[in-house]
């Protein structure tokens, strides 16, 4: 709802101004697609680590947490096979994977490798993804909504992950109801090699909708 203005004692309702797709906080867009699209404050979070989503507050840290690794107040707890949580007893949920992939080179020592998971290679990150975006399925509730933070990768050649999660969600009972972005302009990168590609500066926030049921058996890859 708008703020309201009084003009010569008429009370105006002022319009809110929509709000685009492309974020610069990511607290920000978090809040945005919860009030456009979730019934519900996020309620599962399966890969927690730090709970950097809700570092100001302004998202409410969720009633199911888990990480494989998890901090104090965490549940111990494996994103693709949440045995705590029943078949359709979730609104709304996030996945935020590890996007890195590729060990070789230099990769390892590289300053994201180190703050963050690397897989091994792409066929790893693929069962990955799609094994939690089965296991999202499971659990959520018909039209019920997952957010799904993914972002490219550029090693020797690009990756375009995002068009890959499209692809899985939707393949396992989801409708890709949304997407937007978040840029993060201040990433770090050597001066002293030569530019192939543009830098990824911005991540995806993917809002799947739960829209059938798909067992086990017929899901897809």
């Amino acid at each position: 709802m708008g703020k309201q203005q009084t003009l010569n004692g008429t009370v105006i309702m002022e319009k809110k101004k929509h709000l685009g797709s492309v974020f610069y906080d990511e607290q920000e867009l978090l809040r945005a697609v919860i009030d456009i699209h979730c019934k519900t404050e996020i309620e599962l979070d399966p890969m927690f680590n730090k709970g950097m989503f809700y570092k100001t507050r302004n998202i409410e840290i969720p009633k199911y947490k888990f990480d494989l690794d998890p901090i104090e107040g965490v549940e111990k707890g494996d994103a693709t096979n949440l045995v705590s949580i029943r078949n359709n007893q979730i609104e709304t949920m996030i996945l935020d994977p590890p996007f890195l992939f590729g060990i070789h080179g230099k990769t390892e020592n590289n300053v994201c490798s180190k703050r963050y998971t690397i897989i091994p290679t792409f066929n790893d990150l693929k069962n990955l993804y799609i094994e939690i975006i089965k296991e999202s399925q499971r659990v959520l509730k018909k039209n019920g909504i997952l957010i799904f933070k993914c972002q490219d990768y550029t090693d020797s050649k690009t990756t375009m992950t995002h068009c890959y999660v499209y692809c899985w969600a939707l393949a396992n009972g989801f409708y890709a109801k949304d997407l937007c972005l978040l840029v993060k302009e201040n990433k770090i990168s050597n001066p002293n090699t030569k530019q192939r590609h543009f830098r990824k500066v911005h991540s995806y926030f993917w809002v799947f909708q739960k829209i059938k049921e798909v067992s086990a058996n017929s899901s897809q890859q």
